[in-house]
């Protein structure tokens, strides 16, 4: 099969960018022929040597000129190549899809992937939009497709699919000696939290540090580790100064090897606003790790509550702190670890999620022949 992703943002460091570059190796891997539309960013040197033939269309687009452009763009590329599936990765990149094909006679099909729809206010109109520009649309969450078929989408034209990790990558390693020594880390007296997330407001790293600092008051010994860049850097570089934690937590940029960092810490921690199914808890619970993480979005369906972590309310820093709290107590983050693994093995695989997407690929590219 030929098959063209469509992405709304530029191929850089997220969740997408990372189920992307899975799909393009294993994909390829089974013979198949994978584009990818987007903009550079900078795994796109990564997404080459994967096997995905790259075409830049900026699909990120706002008003009608926008439209238009993209919508030219993509018909050009269309016509050059005979696809079998058109795989848009949100809704707008569907729309340019939709306007693409129309009019066109035979052509092929669009089978959408719902990552993570942010903004509240579009459900109440995503859903009918999905339904007249998706022939086929695939969810990575029960909380995601439950959202959007109550805002006008047929379940019938639905299908979920966990998105899977490679599991292996992450297992359990013991800590880093490089790393321990460049942040001053010791396992044998640190108890080492970590949080990998983008530097940005729906992350709540506030709230976390906020809990944190409470935390460091009764237990001196605590470490956080905060992976990840992004455009609140330096206010939360300010934040932890004023909260007293420069001896206490760690900024370490964005890393590309995030097992390595994985290894020195105990608990794994998500504070965020917003999510759907989050990429890191389960990396974290590949890698054995406690977890403790948000009771909004499609979280609940990644983490359970008291059997691989804990999960709080968002936003809340005392339910945080509490969480942070019982984690401390021992024999905790092993049980939980030891779960959590078994947990990302049993729901999370790669091959499963790979096999699901190729045979919906391939059953909408057959239907497609047809029509």
């Amino acid at each position: 099969m030929k098959i063209l992703y469509l992405m709304t943002e530029p191929f850089g460091i997220g969740g997408v960018q990372s189920d992307l570059l899975a799909l393009s190796e294993d994909l390829t891997g089974r013979g198949h022929e994978v584009h990818v539309a987007t903009t550079p960013g900078v795994l796109l040197k990564e997404l080459i040597a994967r096997g995905a033939i790259f075409h830049e269309i900026d699909f990120h687009v706002s008003g009608l000129l926008g439209l238009v452009g993209a919508t030219r763009a993509l018909r050009r590329l269309i016509s050059a190549h005979d696809f079998d599936v058109v795989a848009p990765q949100s809704v707008r990149s569907s729309l340019v899809a939709k306007a693409a094909l129309t009019g066109r006679g035979r052509r092929p099909p669009i089978v959408t992937t719902i990552h993570n729809i942010h903004s509240p206010r579009h459900f109440s109109y995503v859903g009918r939009i999905l339904d007249l520009c998706s022939d086929f649309v695939v969810f990575e969450s029960h909380y995601e497709r439950d959202r959007v078929v109550a805002g006008g989408l047929p379940s019938t034209k639905t299908l979920i699919i966990h998105s899977g990790i490679d599991a292996e990558r992450f297992f359990w390693r013991p800590a880093d000696e490089e790393l321990c020594q460049r942040y001053g880390i010791d396992p044998l007296v640190h108890r080492t939290f970590g949080i990998v997330a983008r530097l940005s407001e729906e992350k709540g790293h506030h709230f976390l540090f906020e809990a944190f600092s409470r935390l460091v008051k009764e237990h001196s010994t605590c470490r956080l580790l905060v992976v990840g860049e992004g455009p609140l850097r330096a206010e939360l570089e300010d934040h932890a100064r004023r909260l007293g934690l420069d001896q206490h937590l760690i900024f370490t940029g964005s890393q590309r090897d995030v097992p390595r960092h994985l290894s020195l810490i105990e608990t794994f921690v998500l504070s965020s606003s917003r999510e759907s199914f989050p990429l890191a808890a389960r990396e974290a619970m590949a890698a054995r790790k406690a977890v403790v993480a948000p009771r909004i979005g499609g979280v609940p369906e990644v983490v359970v509550h008291d059997e691989t972590g804990y999960l709080f309310e968002s936003g809340n820093v005392a339910d945080l702190l509490g969480c942070l709290r019982s984690m401390l107590a021992d024999g905790v983050t092993e049980r939980f670890g030891k779960a959590g693994l078994n947990r990302c093995l049993e729901r999370f695989s790669r091959k499963v999620w790979i096999d699901g997407n190729e045979q919906v690929y391939r059953e909408w590219s057959e239907y497609g022949k047809t029509v």
